[in-house]
């Protein structure tokens, strides 16, 4: 039995330059995000040849198949396909958090997945390989409007600087604060459930048909990205300037497309805002998920309440060090 154990990420400046709409234009996407302390499990195992079906999978649904071409979920199909296995498996899935909540579920569930069954196959890869791979799977054989960043950030993990050239070459450069203080001031963030899961391809589809005339803000907002690591690595960074950078990141990319926002996501975070946050941004492509709002500590249990009367749950998420990892079990 492999256990694959893959964090979730936020994405603090950078999103939307990762997709090859922007960076195969302007020579690179960059991105700066975390990953968090929240993860998806992917149990791989041999299957008893007791069971009638070859593959079980136990997911947000449950599918009996004959071999993996009758599987409905297209990352597990595509990932089978991809390593040629065709052994009787058993695949189950759990998740820290829902699906479609802006925190790169489907990107970390794709490389987990690939890291349980490269394991169970006898192989160990690197962490490169793997985001490489799960980007192919979803960009290239799914044909998913999305960008690659998400990959990267739950294979790594820890805090990092990704860029994304023209020629699909990536580099990684991890952000390492002088201090434990400024690692501190990336996790001054609340996250608050919107009650609402949506579908990223939908947003980032309009977003990706509007690329050139988006061209200009996406540029500024590579650009933000840059200044938040060399912020971060020289310790010049305080929450009001995480806060504000944040705050104008996300007034640029409300501008993206029609669909990241609403009436009612923007009316929250001005209540957060009035009860004394800095600024935030919705995470993932937005649309719903988490909202983030960055707070100081005085202030956090004011903007936790002003929230919670509009009927919105606060979370804090930490900061997760390791990438994608397996467990084998006999």
């Amino acid at each position: 039995m492999i256990i694959s154990k893959t964090p979730l990420r936020i994405s603090f400046g950078g999103g939307g330059t990762d997709l090859p709409s922007f960076y195969k234009n302007h020579d690179y996407g960059a991105v700066l995000s975390t990953a968090i302390n929240r993860y998806i499990y992917v149990i791989v195992k041999s299957h008893s040849d007791i069971f009638d079906e070859h593959i079980r999978l136990n997911y947000s649904e449950v599918e009996r198949v004959g071999n993996f071409e009758e599987i409905k979920n297209p990352i597990i199909r595509e990932c089978l396909r991809f390593l040629k296995i065709d052994d009787r498996l058993f695949i189950n899935t759990i998740a820290d958090l829902p699906g479609s909540s802006g925190l790169g579920s489907s990107s970390s569930f794709c490389v987990g997945l690939l890291n349980a069954l490269y394991k169970f196959r006898g192989d160990c890869v690197s962490a490169g390989r793997l985001a490489e791979e799960a980007a192919h799977i979803e960009l290239d054989v799914l044909g998913r409007t999305m960008g690659k960043q998400d990959h990267y950030a739950t294979a790594y993990g820890g805090v990092n600087y990704f860029r994304f050239y023209s020629d699909e070459t990536v580099t990684i450069q991890p952000v390492t604060p002088p201090n434990e203080a400024t690692f501190d001031i990336l996790h001054s963030v609340s996250a608050f459930w919107l009650n609402k899961t949506r579908d990223a391809a939908e947003v980032l589809q309009e977003q990706d048909t509007k690329h050139e005339k988006n061209a200009p803000i996406l540029l500024e907002m590579r650009e933000q990205a840059q200044t938040l690591k060399s912020l971060l690595c020289s310790g010049d960074i305080t929450i009001e300037k995480f806060g504000k950078i944040l705050h104008e990141g996300w007034t640029m990319k409300k501008r993206l497309a029609s669909s990241i926002t609403f009436d009612w996501i923007d009316q929250l975070y001005e209540c957060a805002r009035r009860a004394g946050a800095i600024g935030g941004k919705v995470a993932g492509a937005g649309g719903g998920g988490f909202l983030l709002m960055v707070t100081k500590p005085e202030c956090r249990g004011a903007v936790h309440a002003a929230l919670a009367e509009q009927g919105f749950c606060g979370y804090r998420f930490g900061k997760e060090s390791l990438g994608t990892s397996v467990l084998a079990l006999s």
